[in-house]
């Protein structure tokens, strides 16, 4: 039901909020069903190890993997869900016009740094593919942990410049 609300509160603001709204959320429902996959094969590699003496071989290697990748399934959805941790010790009595300012510039920076790790995931995984580094007991290829968290890390990116542009029309206003 709270989802609905969300989604509402964006549709108003037009087809790019209720967009990025959307991919974000089927983001994070990829990243959830990821994260499940990642607790079954881990109960399943204990369970095998304990009882059978044979645990799923390379098991820590795929959850280190799929586990960055979760991750940054689930920033935009964060985002969207004004979910970041706010410290309001000094901000609680400010007025709401320079709560917004604020808001405004943390959206600003918060674009720029997403900006900067979807360029340096981009980065990183150009060069581990060119390496050809892989894990070392399965033989996975690094890169592909780089590229599966760059579709994250990148609607991070949209999805905070969007809270900017939003702030910022609700400076101006």
């Amino acid at each position: 039901m709270q989802d609905v609300d969300f989604a509402n509160r964006f549709h108003h603001m037009g087809g790019l909020g209720t967009v990025c709204w959307h991919l974000a959320r089927a983001l994070a429902i990829a990243g959830g069903i990821l994260l499940i996959g990642i607790v079954a094969m881990t109960g399943i590699s204990v369970l095998g190890r304990y009882i059978f003496n044979a645990p799923i071989p390379g098991d820590y290697e795929i959850t280190e993997l799929a586990c960055g990748v979760a991750v940054f399934a689930f920033f935009p959805y964060c985002y969207m869900r004004n979910g970041n941790i706010v410290v309001e010790f000094f901000t609680e009595r400010m007025r709401r016009r320079h709560k917004t300012a604020l808001d405004t510039a943390h959206s600003l920076v918060f674009a720029a740094i997403a900006a900067l790790i979807a360029w340096r995931l981009l980065v990183g995984g150009i060069h581990k593919l060119e390496d050809g580094e892989t894990t070392l007991f399965l033989g996975i290829p690094i890169w592909l942990g780089y590229f599966s968290a760059l579709p994250g890390a990148m609607l991070l990116t949209g999805v905070s410049v969007w809270g900017f542009c939003r702030h910022l029309r609700a400076l101006v206003q």
